[in-house]
């Protein structure tokens, strides 16, 4: 395998951890205050379809295989978390993903480069989700959106050159902040809520 497959690899298994750890954080949170777990499962299932997206970089499948995977993942994020109001939208997730498709200009494969843009905003959205969930406390809400901007900001430096230590180091180091953000969270929602909202964790 191609050092740079077998890095977005370790990467894509840290985005699968955070995918799980996003759905399960959403959907206690959910089971607490709103009394029902059925919003949250759209989430997995994007967040699911999104994973099929980094399968490409780790396997080499087809970019027609990819290609509705990658596109419904992040409209069934954004539709869960528009519909359950735990999480505040705010304009820097606009500017997020302007970041990233403007990033297309500069991608020599655009039919692929299109596929992986889908399953980086929706990657980027979920980081942004634990940055503003109306309960993430403040210091662990800018470490998310630092993970989240430093994941933005890997996809421009790795379409203008794939792979280099730039773009690759702020691709693990984003994945890795995210990840500890969400088991950090974990930890607040046992402290916070009652055991009948840990009960899943």
């Amino acid at each position: 395998m191609h050092p740079y497959h077998a890095i977005m690899g370790t990467g894509g298994i840290l985005v699968l951890t955070g995918i799980f750890l996003t759905w399960n954080l959403s959907r206690n949170i959910e089971k607490f205050r709103l009394g029902t777990g059925s919003i949250s499962k759209f989430m997995f299932l994007g967040g699911i379809l999104t994973a099929l997206g980094f399968i490409e970089l780790i396997v080499g499948m087809g970019t027609e295989v990819m290609a509705l995977p990658a596109i419904l993942g992040p409209a069934l994020i954004v539709y869960a978390l528009s519909e359950s109001g735990l999480v505040r939208a705010k304009p820097e997730m606009l500017l997020q993903v302007a970041v990233i498709v403007g990033s297309l200009v500069l991608s020599g494969d655009r039919v692929l480069y299109i596929i992986e843009s889908f399953s980086a905003m929706a990657v980027v959205i979920l980081m942004d989700a634990a940055a503003f969930y109306v309960h993430t406390p403040l210091q662990y809400g800018r470490l998310a959106r630092l993970s989240a901007w430093m994941f933005t900001l890997f996809v421009p430096l790795n379409a203008a050159n794939p792979g280099s230590p730039v773009a690759v180091g702020l691709y693990l180091l984003s994945t890795a902040l995210w990840v500890a953000v969400l088991l950090t969270l974990h930890g607040v929602l046992r402290a916070r809520f009652p055991r009948t909202a840990q009960e899943g964790l």
